[in-house]
């Protein structure tokens, strides 16, 4: 999808990199990169490079609407530089933060002094903010002079793409999706220790610290969320995103290997797992699987939910079946999904067999950006299918 409108006397941004600056507190900025083409505009994380194509310019001002998410960034260009806001309409509050940005190849300043230590490796992490087990992370990184990326990998998720530098014995990560605004900083101490500030948006801040430890191993994620005694089965019925009520005990459903994914279109590590789940889906099929994506949403305007989902589909040319199941409060997840104990991750993906018993219950989701964690959690998924579609 190409969206590009203008007005008569239009300014246009300069082709080439740009740094954008999010003020998340009066002293806190999260910095990132943004590569200006000539009818796109490329989001910029390490590795990950996320193409916005619905760009309006009007006089001398710019509206960059992301992709998929229901956000964007409206500002006033003036020669190489903008002012302006990023505006998250998926949030109630803490949703429009301040936004400047210039033409600029670096993503942070002030890297004078080499890097006095390398962070490559596998760290125990511990945020101050989450009780056991969500309080303990993995974080890997790789280190180039001062170049740092990297993410985190905790119960529930992955941070996705961080990229960051490192001068003297101080770290700073960030990460810019369109949803998720990640900062990460930290210092290096004598003992070998990592004391840091974790920032998301400008609603949370968290302390954390880390040691390094190549054994340090993640609960097991299909263990997190179970059935509840009395149940021995999944089973819903939520309309469509053209009203109809759709249920799993629908026709279409019976006798399939049944794939739920339980997510939302704010989601960055359910987007992950859709462009993941979009093209298998047309793959298998013909053989006997179906999937339903649940989608539960931080607001409650219907016509927004239905643009959003539209969008959605869009974007991932999704076949399989898309469900609105209302919002994200927990009292609406447990009414909504009552046979879970909880739903303690978006997303969650639950794996159903040919006779509508519930064979996994996955919590969160290793994406791309964590590397072999990917590949590994894709070995497993195909070997579970198969294995179901044997029987």
């Amino acid at each position: 999808m190409l969206m590009i409108c203008f007005a008569t006397a239009q300014t246009h941004l300069e082709r080439g990199r740009w740094r954008v600056v999010l003020a998340l507190n009066d002293s806190t900025e999260l910095p990132f990169n943004i590569d200006v083409k000539e009818r796109t505009v490329d989001i910029m994380n390490a590795d990950e490079r996320i193409t916005i194509d619905e760009i309006t310019y009007l006089g001398d001002s710019i509206v960059l609407k992301m992709p998929v998410f229901d956000s964007e960034i409206r500002g006033k260009i003036s020669g190489d530089k903008i002012s302006g806001n990023f505006i998250n309409y998926a949030r109630t509050n803490h949703n429009m933060i301040p936004m400047k940005a210039e033409r600029e190849e670096y993503r942070f300043n002030n890297l004078s002094l080499p890097a006095a230590f390398d962070m490559t490796g596998r760290w125990e992490v511990v945020f101050a903010g989450d009780e056991p087990p969500l309080n303990i992370s993995i974080g890997e990184f790789e280190q180039h002079d001062n170049y740092l990326t990297g993410t985190f990998l905790t119960p529930t998720g992955d941070y996705r793409y961080l990229e960051g530098a490192v001068r003297g014995n101080e770290f700073w990560l960030s990460c810019f999706d369109g949803s998720h605004l990640f900062l990460f900083s930290g210092l290096y101490a004598e003992d070998g220790n990592i004391k840091g500030h974790y920032y998301s948006g400008s609603h949370w801040h968290d302390t954390w610290t880390a040691k390094r430890n190549k054994n340090i191993a993640l609960p097991n994620p299909d263990s997190l969320t179970i059935l509840k005694p009395g149940y021995n089965k999944i089973s819903f019925a939520f309309p469509d995103v053209d009203g109809n009520m759709i249920s799993t005990d629908d026709k279409k459903f019976q006798n399939k290997i049944l794939i739920v994914q339980i997510m939302g279109t704010w989601c960055p590590n359910c987007m992950d797992e859709t462009a993941f789940l979009s093209p298998f889906y047309k793959k298998y099929k013909e053989r006997g699987v179906e999937i339903i994506g649940l989608d539960f949403e931080r607001i409650d305007d219907l016509t927004k939910v239905k643009q959003n989902l539209q969008r959605l589909k869009k974007r991932y040319d999704i076949d399989y079946t898309l469900l609105y199941a209302g919002s994200t409060d927990p009292k609406n997840k447990a009414k909504a999904l009552p046979m879970f104990n909880k739903i303690m991750s978006f997303p969650t993906t639950v794996f159903i067999d040919r006779t509508s018993k519930i064979r996994r219950i996955h919590t969160g989701f290793s994406g791309p950006a964590t590397g072999e964690h990917f590949e590994k959690w894709k070995e497993g998924f195909y070997s579970l299918i198969d294995s179901l579609l044997k029987q």
